[in-house]
């Protein structure tokens, strides 16, 4: 394989890194908490017709992420901090869990 480009500077993505884990840690995000393991996550929540449609975008662990996981919730009302990021800590966990098992 060649390397074509590079999508951002290093630094640019440990700024990033850095805010998304703040997220998790101190923002909207703390529902996708889990402890000992650094989870950097953004929600999200888009108006609608009908109930909101919310989300959670994340990666754990957050110095070397092994999972990156993107939970979409149509018409789940609610934010992406209270209904996506606990369905992402789950999925998470489980397969956080399941690597240290094999």
């Amino acid at each position: 394989p060649e390397v074509l480009s590079e999508a951002v500077s290093t630094e640019v993505a440990d700024q990033l890194t850095e805010m998304m884990t703040s997220v998790v840690a101190n923002g909207s995000g703390r529902s996708a908490r889990i402890s000992g393991i650094q989870v950097a996550g953004k929600t999200g929540t888009a108006e609608n017709d009908g109930p909101d449609h919310n989300w959670f975008i994340g990666f754990a662990p957050a110095d070397e992420p092994r999972i990156a996981v993107a939970v979409f919730v149509r018409n789940g009302g609610g934010t992406g901090g209270d209904t996506s990021a606990p369905i992402a800590r789950r999925v998470i966990e489980a397969y956080l869990d399941g690597q240290e098992g094999s």
